[in-house]
């Protein structure tokens, strides 16, 4: 069972900050098809917040086919996520990336001066990777 991390100081509110946890352990492998959900009192109870709150980060993430209920037995991770990891991971980096090139944008820098940048880190990344 994964452990979600929940920040009541953080601006994002805790329903968002379940699903986008829950969302990246599906992505990286650390939750997979069939593992059993945390119940919504005892995530709820854990983490000092309403039921309420736990409840609607459960239903976006069953909307979105990553979580499934089953009645009287609780809530798991479904059957299909495994097929959805590499969409959420594409999602996901896609946002961050989508994020980073904002910030680029708003400190004024030329597609080329971000390419560079881009470059210059895969390069880095590489040589580090080599160590």
């Amino acid at each position: 069972m994964v452990q979600l991390k929940l920040d009541p100081a953080s601006p994002i509110p805790m329903y968002l900050q379940i699903v986008e946890q829950v969302r990246r352990a599906v992505a990286c492998g650390a939750l997979n098809a069939d593992d059993e959900m945390p119940s919504v009192r005892a995530l709820a109870s854990g983490h000092l917040i309403n039921p309420n709150t736990v409840a609607r980060a459960y239903l976006e993430l069953e909307r979105e086919g990553l979580l499934s209920k089953r009645r009287g037995a609780g809530t798991y991770v479904a059957h299909d996520a495994a097929g959805l990891r590499e969409a959420q991971r594409t999602r996901i980096v896609g946002g961050l990336i989508d994020k980073t090139l904002e910030a680029a944008r708003e400190f004024g820098w030329t597609p080329g001066q971000i390419r560079t940048a881009v470059e210059e880190r895969l390069d880095h990344m590489n040589t580090e990777r080599k160590r």
